[in-house]
């Protein structure tokens, strides 16, 4: 049996083997990944000659609430606004918290608590960014899809 740095599995003879089965499914994974991406980005090359002759059956047709009337609107820009609200105290909430586990986790020495507080505590942190971009991030995707 070989004992190197890196142990390599051996065979009832001795011998050493070349290839280990993590390395393998490695391999398998990205020569999967890099086939898709070359199969999608052929498939959209291919596309877009056959999209621009066809016609968009929707153009000029966007949504609208408009026609339940303004008091209808009025409420649901409330209710959306509302429970955005919340949830942006509820996440700034949850981040404070896990930086107060992670300063008493500290002090306690626990390291595993800690570590724990610190993922909660950038979950936290993420979600808040993302809540508080909520308007760019979705007026980006409409005038993404939009076009």
């Amino acid at each position: 049996m070989t004992t190197a740095a890196h142990p390599a599995k051996t065979t009832t003879e001795g011998e050493a083997m070349t290839r280990t089965p993590r390395r393998t499914a490695a391999r398998r994974l990205l020569a999967a990944a890099t086939t898709t991406v070359a199969v999608l980005t052929m498939t959209v090359l291919a596309a877009g000659p056959a999209a621009a002759q066809i016609q968009n059956p929707t153009d000029g047709i966007k949504p609208s609430l408009e026609w339940l009337g303004p008091a209808f609107n009025n409420v649901w820009v409330r209710v959306i606004g509302s429970i955005w609200g919340v949830l942006l105290g509820a996440s700034m909430i949850k981040f404070f918290v896990e930086i107060y586990k992670m300063r008493a986790a500290k002090a306690g020495g626990y390291g595993a608590e800690m570590a724990d507080a610190a993922q909660g505590a950038k979950i936290g942190a993420v979600a808040f960014g993302c809540l508080a971009g909520g308007g760019v991030i979705i007026g980006a995707i409409l005038f993404v899809v939009g076009g």
